[in-house]
């Protein structure tokens, strides 16, 4: 058995490895063939493979996420699968080999505060939760998926004075980057990358449903928006994602009425749920969108551990 990065040859195998790990786990991290695109999987340089004679036993694949402030850390979100559950001592091979390019991969990023490896755990992931953590993981933050019914009413609430709202769908890149500084300064923790931003725009799903709902100032300037687009296993379930607003426009309701246009527009294009992920630490975020009437359905917790 030899541990090596990926190749072409091998992406069924691998894909059904992942394809019969999401059956036996359904709230499991998703990787399709499509998400080898991500350009945060620096070229595909960042999956690596355990082989024995041509058959993939198991593979491990990360994102690298940069910060851009002395005060944060960088991310790298780690997942492992192999193909006969649970086989935590080719897990810990793949780990160990993972390491050097997890290193290798943050080289050149911005000075941060640091680099944390990160894993998302579904509850049923018994085998992978005990597994990092006996690498000395420990619980950070959870993930909270939530829902909401369009069918039910949507309570409005007006734009703030001064604003006026306005679909975008940013082609260009200055149109990305005029999103990016604004989308930035709200995420400092957990920021946007102008090569990730313009690989997402380029996504079907994206391309034929996506659109930005942005309140913008008298100077065009983005003082908050909702990213909205189609889930890609079911086109009438729809995301409203990136929900933020500038600082100067925090404490005038701004939030809940970029929520409310959301899922206005949604109700007139004929979808029947918004769907919406908040992390644990974000509570009033987590209280307007239940004010809203998003419900959690499920939690994933987050585990990691600094590098």
């Amino acid at each position: 058995m030899r541990i090596v990065g990926y190749s072409k040859e091998y992406t069924d195998q691998m894909l059904a490895i992942q394809s019969s790990y999401e059956k036996d786990h359904p709230y499991a991290e998703r990787f399709t063939a499509d998400d080898l695109k991500n350009p945060l999987l620096n070229g595909r340089g960042n999956i690596l493979l355990a082989i024995n004679e041509r058959r993939v036993l198991g593979f491990s694949r990360f994102l690298s996420r940069q910060n851009f402030s002395r005060v944060h850390f960088h991310h790298i979100w780690l997942d492992i699968n192999v193909a006969d559950s649970p086989a935590t001592n080719l897990m810990s091979l793949l780990f160990e080999a993972s390491l050097p390019l997890i290193s290798e991969s943050t080289n050149s990023f911005f000075p941060a505060a640091g680099t944390r490896i990160c894993v998302r755990i579904a509850e049923s992931e018994k085998t992978k939760r005990d597994f990092f953590s006996s690498l000395g993981f420990s619980r950070w933050k959870d993930f909270n998926y939530m829902e909401r019914d369009l069918k039910d009413e949507v309570i409005s609430y007006p734009l703030p004075e001064g604003l006026s709202m306005s679909r975008l769908r940013p082609r260009k890149e200055p149109e990305i980057i005029n999103y990016l500084r604004a989308e930035q300064s709200c995420f400092p923790d957990s920021p946007l990358e102008y090569k990730y931003l313009h690989y997402f725009f380029n996504r079907p799903y994206w391309k034929k449903e996506g659109v930005i709902l942005a309140a913008l100032d008298a100077k065009s300037s983005i003082a908050g928006s909702v990213m909205i687009y189609p889930d890609r296993l079911n086109n009438e379930y729809c995301f409203t994602e990136e929900i933020f607003v500038v600082e100067k426009w925090r404490g005038k309701r701004l939030a809940r009425a970029l929520v409310s246009n959301a899922l206005d527009y949604l109700r007139k294009a004929g979808k029947r749920k918004a769907l919406l992920s908040v992390t644990s630490d974000r509570l009033a975020a987590k209280r307007i969108y239940e004010d809203a009437g998003f419900t959690t359905t499920y939690s994933k917790e987050v585990l990691s551990v600094e590098i």
